[in-house]
């Protein structure tokens, strides 16, 4: 099965104490004492001309989405629910650009109180735009948790639309609703159509990893350090297909791409996302030679190497560069245990070819691996170690050997170790889980959250220029 990260909920409050009496009391009152009927009326005040009355109403779905009752009527409705809440989110994003530059133009030309007085009114105006798609966002974040509703979001063209809107704002120097496309994206990309959707536009797929490894990030906002931290997850569903990892790693800018996303191994709260991208990549054959090339084993060691366990000559079995680079700046074993699988199986999935197993040899993974071994707590995490150290330690002339031991029995140890984890051998085509090919990992249940030339698009964004070009 592929790995996708799980869909996370986060309950949500409406931001502003500005709620009317009506919204206000729905919101109070017991969800149970709500009908169908009232559910659908209030959704449809998502769709009023006036857009305080948008807001008031999506910041009352917002409040309703923690409510059982209300859930279910999404589950049954689902429709009913996703369509108006991602066009006032589409609508918000189109206003609140459309109302700043006018306030803006305005404040900036203002000579009399009339002039001054459109100003303030177009300020209002993009706070209310604002307000109303930032409480249509997050209700969309907590619905779409909800299968029928990811699915009918699909439906609506939600990823394509969704990343559309954050494009646009971004382009023009917004950011404020970023978490909340990039938490919607990465809840309807936990399915297989949510995957294709995105894969099928490789635009807006690549301006989404330039906008996850852009430099300068985003400004921090409450509760929320790392803004664009869940593009991570959205990366990783996406390389849990076929489509995704090709468009990736494939061709000239493969390297290049794999290589950008290596890099954010640095940033320790993107690491798990990061991470469990580079083991669907790693358990590809077709992507080792874009895996190869950006070289991610000297980044994995900070973590995977316990360096203050291995002897002086055991240290010195690494690169001459890695061992100075990991003595001067230190290296541990991660107590993040699913971090630790993935670097196993990212590990295992290169010994599954030469191109592979010479890499990871020259880069020092022998040493790797014996020194984790021996420090390694989770059952699961050594099996995999352990069916990776032979292929490693062999050399390919005794991999090729006819006899047992060579090829039929090291080998057939490493993908004993792959299927056992990651389900059958098949060959069939698309299952509905998303796999695409063996051997691919199996859904990530441990990633429950707190996501050519193009025209110049990334001109702005520090260092999307490597994303074409090999190297670490």
């Amino acid at each position: 099965a592929i790995l996708s990260a799980s869909p996370f909920r986060r309950p949500f409050l409406p931001s502003s104490a500005c709620i009317d009496v009506e919204t206000d009391a729905m919101a109070d009152e017991p969800a149970s004492a709500y009908s169908d009927e009232e559910f659908t009326e209030l959704l449809g005040f998502l769709s009023d001309p006036k857009m305080e009355v948008q807001r008031f109403a999506a910041e009352g779905v917002l409040a309703q989405t923690e409510s059982p009752h209300f859930l279910e009527y999404c589950r049954r409705q689902p429709r009913k629910a996703a369509r108006p809440l991602l066009r006032l989110a589409e609508k918000a994003e189109a206003e609140n650009a459309t109302s700043s530059a006018a306030a803006t133009l305005a404040a900036d030309g203002a000579k009399t109180s009339e002039q001054a007085k459109a100003a303030r009114q177009a300020a209002v105006e993009a706070v209310a735009a604002s307000a109303a798609g930032s409480s249509a966002l997050q209700a969309l974040v907590n619905i779409s948790t909800i299968p029928t509703v990811r699915d009918e979001l699909v439906e609506l063209s939600a990823p394509r639309r969704t990343a559309e809107a954050m494009k646009g704002g971004w382009l023009e120097g917004r950011s404020g609703l970023a978490h909340w496309y990039a938490m919607l994206l990465a809840n309807i990309t936990t399915a297989k159509a949510g995957q294709e959707a995105l894969c099928a536009d490789e635009t807006m797929l690549r301006f989404l990893l330039a906008a996850f490894i852009s430099k300068p990030r985003p400004p921090a906002r409450t509760g929320y350090e790392d803004p664009l931290i869940f593009l991570g997850k959205v990366i990783g569903n996406v390389c849990a297909l076929e489509a995704g990892r090709r468009t990736l790693a494939g061709g000239e800018q493969g390297p290049g791409t794999v290589a950008a996303i290596v890099n954010e191994l640095a940033d320790r709260p993107r690491r798990h996302d990061v991470m469990s991208a580079l083991r669907n990549l790693s358990l590809d054959n077709e992507c080792h030679p874009a895996v190869v090339a950006a070289d991610p084993l000297p980044s994995m060691a900070r973590f995977l190497y316990p360096v203050d366990k291995a002897s002086a000559e055991q240290r010195a079995q690494l690169p001459e560069a890695l061992g100075a680079a990991l003595a001067a700046d230190g290296a541990a074993l991660t107590g993040e245990a699913p971090v630790r699988l993935a670097g196993a199986f990212c590990i295992l999935g290169l010994c599954r070819t030469r191109e592979g197993r010479e890499y990871l040899r020259a880069a020092g993974a022998c040493e790797v691996v014996r020194a984790w071994k021996q420090e390694e707590s989770e059952e699961e995490v050594r099996s995999v170690l352990e069916a990776a150290e032979p292929p490693l330690t062999s050399t390919e002339e005794e991999l090729e050997a006819p006899q047992e031991g060579g090829c039929q029995g090291l080998m057939a140890d490493v993908d004993e170790a792959v299927d056992k984890a990651t389900g059958p051998t098949w060959s069939a085509p698309d299952r509905p889980d998303g796999s695409t090919e063996r051997p691919l990992p199996k859904r990530d249940e441990a990633a429950e959250g707190e996501g050519g030339d193009m025209g110049g698009l990334f001109d702005h964004i520090e260092g999307a220029e490597d994303l074409g070009k090999p190297g670490r």
